[in-house]
Order: C-alpha cells, then structure tokens, then sequence
C-alpha cells in the first residue's frame, strides 16, 4: 500500500503535458515545442533540449521500467559526450511530491528521468542545409575529418564473420516478407549481396571494426566551426562495432536521399586521405546497398503500428530496395517496380 508521500501513477500523457508548458522549465523559456519519435517525447526550449523515453519495451530495448529508462539516459549522455562534449549536460529528474505535483524545480520523488542538451542551431544542421541551399565545401571536410580522427582513435576490432553476414541478409529479407509480403526486390537485393559475399570474401577478412557512432545520418551531423555529431547510438555497443566505410557508406545512402550524395563522397574522400584506408567501389556499393536492405525493414516495421497513411512507409521501404539494387547493379523493371 502507498504511504501518503508515495507517487501516483503518472501517465505518459499527463509527463508530456506537464513538459510542454514554458513555465514549469527552470530557465523559463518563451516557449516549448514538442516532437515525439519513436523512443522519445522531446521538448525544445529557446536554449536546451529535454528528451523524455517512452516507457515502452522495443524489440531492441526494454524502457518499460523507470530503473531502465534512467540507466538509458545515463548511458546516452556518456556515450555522447565523446562526439559532443558540451552537448550533452547530464540527466534530470522529473520529480513528484504532494505539495507542488509534477516539478523541475522542487524536491519530491523521481517519477522519470530526461536527457538534459543544449539546443543546437538548426541552420548547422547538416538534413537542413541539404534540403536548402547546400552545405559549404570546407565546413563538410571539417566535419570529415573530425570523424576520421575520431574513426583512427578507435581500438582496432575483427571484421564481421562472413557467416554472421550471410544469416543478418537472409534473416533482413525474411522479416521484410513478413511486413510487406511477396517482395521481389528484397529476394534480388539478398541475392546480390550473398553473391557479393562468396565472390569477394577475401576483402572482408581485410577490414576491422571501430567503436563507432551507430547512427550516421545527415541529422545527427552539425557544421561550423567546430562540428559536432550527436544521438550516437547508446542502447547497443555491438550495434555501434562497424568498420568505418560501412558507416561513412551509409551516410552517403542517407545524403543521397536528400540530393546531396557529393557529401557523402566527401566524408569517403577525406577519411581515405587521412587514415590511408584505400577506396574500394565494389566494397562501397556492397556496404551501403547492405544498409538500405536494414532501413527497408526498418521502414516495413512501421507498418505494422503506423495509424496514418500506410503508403508512406511502403513507398519508403521499396526506395530503400531500389536504392540497394541500383547500388549492387540490380536494374531489371520487373524486380525494381512496386506493386
């Protein structure tokens, strides 16, 4: 039974309704703006980011409890803070008590905990910049080659085993079945990397793996002067064990979806300039076609809870599907067209 200075059973609902009023920040901002995502309710303020878990079990993590969901935070702002050092300030309660409810500012008991940030200029953005006029040429290089050096820092790992790639392709295409149904472009896409695999095995015995980011796409990256990288991916290490052109690969699969492949191709080019790791087209095109096979699926899986428009993430699913095709050679209209 619950003493009287126990917490109440509070919802996710009344948690976001609470953050999304200015007044209850302790910096009082002059207003709040929410996004939710799929493992989070974010709250911008004028200057900082607060950034609440859904209290959720994933396929690939449990928050359902609040113990998890404050290690989570803890390990997302330690894990960060490597890329993005005075990015990420630390965690903060969300505290509850008789006198005042739900509070930033008071003391009472932890009911939830947020990853507390600063909030970051938009325009810096490396998604934005892409969807408008286009990054500079010297501030994509800046960034290149902090990640490189980042990349080079890395305590060297064994590359994947041939056999653990041949199962993540096969069991990538059977769950895109069981989302999408009859799917021939993820069958012609699992056969051309599986063929890629027997007849160029020698090359992925030759590679290694870093710590590395586990999440490289435009959005995460900011220019200027000093870039900064965030969201590197906390829930998982082996998630984040990849070799460095896999990762730059799948980086440029993600600009070339908003125009900007030049960009990608430029992290490549100064990565392979810096650490003298030679470029390898057909290593390249089997890494980043290997990478939109995961992001087809991670696509299809939102049809099974999406309650908006399905098509949105069926048509996403077969662009990545083309995408890797087109990558791997793949250019059949019969395999390429949607049904």
């Amino acid at each position: 039974m619950n003493s009287a200075t126990d917490p109440p059973a509070v919802t996710m609902a009344e948690k976001v309704a609470f953050l999304s009023v200015a007044d209850h920040y302790p910096e009082a901002p002059r207003s709040v703006t929410t996004i939710e995502t799929h493992f989070s309710h974010v709250f911008l303020t004028d200057r900082h980011v607060y950034k609440l878990k859904k209290p959720e079990r994933f396929p690939s993590l449990d928050l359902s409890t609040l113990a998890a969901r404050h290690r989570n935070c803890l390990m997302e702002t330690r894990v960060n803070r490597v890329l993005s050092p005075d990015v990420y300030l630390g965690v903060v309660p969300l505290l509850w008590s008789t006198n005042t409810g739900l509070s930033l500012k008071s003391a009472g008991v932890a009911v939830d905990y947020l990853v507390h940030m600063r909030r970051l200029d938009e325009c810096d953005n490396l998604a934005y910049q892409l969807r408008h006029d286009g990054p500079a040429a010297d501030e994509v290089d800046r960034a290149a080659d902090t990640l490189a050096a980042f990349y080079a820092r890395g305590k060297r790992r064994r590359p994947l085993k041939l056999e653990e790639r041949h199962y993540r392709h096969q069991s990538l295409r059977d769950e895109i079945h069981d989302h999408l149904g009859r799917c021939p472009p993820a069958d012609a896409l699992c056969d051309a990397l599986t063929s890629w695999l027997d007849s160029q095995a020698k090359t992925l015995t030759t590679r290694h793996r870093v710590d590395a980011h586990g999440d490289l796409r435009p959005q995460h990256v900011y220019l200027g002067k000093r870039p900064l990288l965030i969201d590197r991916l906390e829930f998982d290490a082996r998630l984040r064990l990849v070799d460095p052109v896999e990762e730059l690969c799948f980086l440029r699969l993600e600009c070339d979806r908003l125009g900007g492949r030049w960009v990608g191709e430029r992290f490549l080019d100064r990565y392979a300039a810096l650490t003298g790791d030679k470029r390898l087209s057909g290593l390249e095109n089997y890494y980043e076609a290997g990478r939109a096979l995961l992001w087809a699926l991670l696509a299809a899986r939102h049809l099974a809870t999406t309650t908006g428009d399905e098509r949105h993430w069926h048509q996403r699913a077969y662009d990545y599907l083309n995408r890797g095709l087109g990558r791997m050679g793949v250019f059949s209209r019969r395999v390429l067209e949607a049904p």
